[in-house]
Formats: structure tokens, C-alpha cells, sequence
């Protein structure tokens, strides 16, 4: 019996080929693609079937991909070409993968900042040239490379559900339906920062009544409550003024804001954390060791020990006992010892199934981490790693072609080498920032050979 023919990607345009829908945002539907002519990954953006007939958003998204082309920003997707197929505007852009700040949780005031300052340039681009932005929110910024995000419409996530997280970002005069501006936006930005510096959304909610009600009763915290160990005057200013409930208060827009932030860019290289309380005396115990009188005493001889009586009873000794108290620590000792056996027995066969497992299916199972007394190590085929007692991270750069190994700490030193994704290595040294960026000395093996260098903290996990 003849076999049916395997189905063919498509292909958009004579060259793009269509590999796999991600997901959809609130005007497009977004695929993984390949251009055959340039032989690169891309992204293609397709304006969702339904709104094909409605021309303010079908005229937008047109917008969007004409100002994508000029590349206002680099944290904003660059887009390479644009079309029209069966009636549907598209958009081919640069392709992108990575984890979202939500993922992430409290960033280090340098690191925040680092990341803030690239969103907060975007923003500012699309405001001067009259171009649409992505919404803000820490579900839409993507940490695409080593020290570098990129502000885009998160696909993962359905239209509804886009609109949801989105209105948690809403400033008060927005909540109260008034119309968005550029004051609007810094307020948004603004709740962005604590989220980034706190690990959590300022606003919570269920629902839209939910997020509503959160804002009508908002409180928003002082840097001191964020982060008390942080004595960063010039930061605390900024978020007062760009959280303010009056707009007029706010900064005026995301230019001003970001003129703002290299003044505390400049602040953070110098000391941040409080200094210590001075310890106080007791003015009580100072008071009486002043007023006491110092007296020469001299210690009294101590008295003689007297020597036991030769009369004293001799306490007898019962054998019966003591043999009885050797067998029940013999006893004890042997129960341990088996218990020791069956536990260490159990716990490697474990560990065995669980590396034959994930060979065989990429199914990892939960491993418990071992800190090893120093001088002992654990042999390579049971650890999957290079040998040592350092602890063992996961390579988790995404969809990407890998991580980048350096010789030293920083963005521009010398890469020595690429870890896939998933690779397994074992930490040396580390964390040290520089660039601003969390980095760790790592061992571990690229085409069977060991290696030995630097990597980004923000692209490796616990194994």
C-alpha cells in the first residue's frame, strides 16, 4: 500500500519557512520561521484573522511593523520585512528567545538598573518618533542575552490574559478612564521597578474588578520598606516622583525619566548599603563604675581539700551489668550501620535510574544536592559533570544557539567557547558583578574536552 506524502512546512513568500505557531498577542499571531535565503531563524507576525476587517487595528499593526524597520532602539524587535498574504498584513522580525524578568524575581539594585535603563530607552525612542511601544510589564521583557533585554508583545500568553496582566500597570488616571499619555506610561514604568527590585507586581488581582479594587487602595512602599539595606537617595527619589498619583508630579515622559536615571546610575557605583548603628553605652554601669571606689582586694587562701578516709566504703562493681550495657551498644551500633547501608544502597540506585532515565527520556527526576566533605569527589559517570565538590548547575539560556564561555568575567572579554543549552557544570568561583552582570567561573566539557571559564549567573540554575 502506497504511504501518503509528509506534509511540507509551509513557506510564506517563496521564503519563509513556517516551523511552529508560539502563540498569539493582541494583534498577531506569531510563528517560529526559518528564511531559506538568508539561512537565519526569524519570527514571522501575522494580524489575526478576526481583526482583518477592523482598519484602526489592521492600520496599526502596519504602523508597528513600519517603525520596526527603522529599528528606533536595540531593545525593541528589529523588523526585517513586511507583506501581505490572503488579505493578512505580516511582519518578519529578528528572533528572539529567553526568559521574561517575570521569571526572575528580586534583581540587585545594579542589575535592575542595568535592565531598566535599556526598557526605560525604548520606551523613550517610541515616544519621540510617535510609534506604538509594547505594553509594559515584566511579563514583556525578554533577557535575550548576557546584560541584555529586549521590550516585546509576550506571544506566550492568550489575548486575555495579555489584557489582564497589562492593566495591573495602569496608572490611577487610566483606572479612572482617562485616556493614556506619556505621564501614564512613567507611572507604569515605575511600578516595573519595584516589581524588578521586589520580585513581585505591585498590583495583584484575579480578575479586573480584582486589580481595580487593588488600585483604588494602593499604597506604594518607600525604598527603605523595598530594600532597607539600600541607602540610594537619588533611586528613592525617582520612584516617588515616578509613581506619584498626580501625573503633573510625574516626569513628564520616558526621556525625562531616563535623564533621571543616570544620575542614579552614577550614585550606584558609590557605597549603598547603611552604615551600622553605633553601638551606645549604658550611661547606668558607666555612672556606677564611676562613682564606685577601687578597692585592693586581696583573694583569700583557699581552703585545704581534705583527703578521703581510709574508712570510706569501696563501691563493688556488677560485671553482669557491664556486659549487658556492651551488648546493647553493639546492638545499637550494628542497627545504625545497617540502616547507613540500605540508606546509601537506596539513595544510588536512585540516582542511577533517575540518569538512565532522563538518557532515555529527557525525563529529569527530583535529586536531592549533596554538599561532599572536602578531598572527596564523586566519579564523572554519576554525575554527568566535571569532577570536584563544587555545586552543579544547568545551562537554561533557552532557544538560543548557547551560552557563551569567557575567559574572564565581563561583556567583552574573550569567548572561549559555547555551552548548549541544558549543558551541566560545575561551579568553581563566584558570583562576581562586573558590566553589571552576575558572573560565575564554571568547569565542565564542550566535544569531550574539559574546559574551564566564565559564564552569566543569569543564564544557569541549580541541576
Amino acid at each position: 500500500m502506497a504511504q501518503s506524502p509528509t506534509p511540507t512546512a509551509p513557506v510564506l513568500h517563496n521564503r519563509y519557512r513556517i516551523d511552529e505557531r508560539l502563540g498569539a498577542t493582541r494583534l498577531a499571531v506569531v510563528y517560529r520561521a526559518y528564511d531559506e535565503r538568508l539561512q537565519r531563524r526569524v519570527l514571522v507576525a501575522m494580524l489575526r484573522k478576526e481583526l482583518i476587517d477592523q482598519e484602526p487595528l489592521r492600520r496599526r499593526f502596519v504602523t508597528e511593523a513600519q517603525f520596526g524597520a527603522r529599528h528606533l532602539h536595540p531593545s525593541l524587535l528589529h523588523v526585517y520585512d513586511s507583506g501581505e498574504v490572503a488579505g493578512r498584513p505580516f511582519m518578519v522580525t529578528e528572533y528572539v528567545s529567553g526568559r521574561t524578568l517575570r521569571e526572575f524575581g528580586p534583581l540587585t539594585v545594579e542589575v535592575a538598573l542595568l535592565y531598566f535603563r535599556q526598557i526605560v530607552g525604548a520606551v523613550a525612542a517610541c515616544q519621540a518618533a510617535g510609534a506604538p511601544h509594547p505594553p509594559i510589564s515584566s511579563a514583556n521583557v525578554m533577557l535575550v542575552n548576557e546584560g541584555h533585554v529586549e521590550l516585546i508583545e509576550n506571544w506566550s500568553m492568550t489575548p486575555a490574559e495579555s489584557g489582564l496582566d497589562v492593566a495591573a500597570y495602569r496608572a490611577p488616571e487610566r483606572a479612572s478612564g482617562q485616556p493614556p499619555s506619556a505621564a501614564s506610561v512613567v507611572y507604569s514604568l515605575g511600578l516595573l521597578l519595584i516589581e524588578m527590585l521586589t520580585g513581585r507586581r505591585v498590583v495583584e488581582g484575579a480578575d479586573l474588578d480584582g486589580i481595580l479594587q487593588a488600585q483604588r487602595n494602593l499604597a506604594l512602599p518607600t525604598l527603605s520598606a523595598l530594600r532597607s539595606h539600600i541607602y540610594l537617595p537619588s533611586l528613592a527619589r525617582l520612584l516617588a516622583r515616578a509613581t506619584a498619583p498626580d501625573p503633573l508630579q510625574r516626569f513628564p515622559d520616558a526621556l525625562a525619566l531616563s535623564q533621571a536615571l543616570d544620575e542614579v546610575w552614577r550614585s550606584v557605583s558609590r557605597d549603598t548599603d547603611r552604615l551600622a548603628s553605633p553601638k551606645h553605652p549604658d550611661p547606668v554601669g558607666e555612672r556606677a563604675s564611676a562613682a564606685a571606689p577601687h578597692l585592693n582586694i586581696r583573694p583569700a587562701p583557699s581552703a585545704p581539700v581534705p583527703s578521703p578516709s581510709p574508712a570510706a566504703p569501696v563501691t563493688t562493681i556488677d560485671t553482669h551489668q557491664l556486659m549487658l550495657q556492651s551488648a546493647r551498644r553493639r546492638s545499637l551500633a550494628a542497627l545504625i550501620a545497617m540502616v547507613a547501608l540500605f540508606v546509601l544502597v537506596g539513595s544510588g540506585a536512585y540516582v542511577l535510574t533517575s540518569l538512565a532515565l532522563e538518557g532515555l527520556t529527557s525525563i529529569r527526576l527530583p535529586r536531592p544536592q549533596v554538599s561532599l566533605p572536602e578531598g572527596i569527589t564523586l566519579p564523572d559517570w554519576l554525575t554527568g559533570v566535571a569532577d570536584g565538590s563544587g555545586e552543579v548547575l544547568i545551562v537554561t539560556i533557552g532557544d538560543v544557539e548557547g551560552l557563551n564561555l569567557r575567559a574572564e568575567p565581563g561583556l567583552n572579554t574573550r569567548i572561549i567557547g559555547l555551552l548548549p543549552n541544558g549543558t551541566r557544570v560545575r561551579k568553581l568561583e563566584g558570583p562576581r558583578t562586573v558590566d553589571n552582570v552576575p558572573w560565575v567561573r564554571v568547569r565542565g566539557e564542550i566535544n569531550g574536552q574539559p574546559v574551564e571559564g566564565w559564564v552569566s549567573q543569569l543564564f544557569v540554575r541549580t541541576g
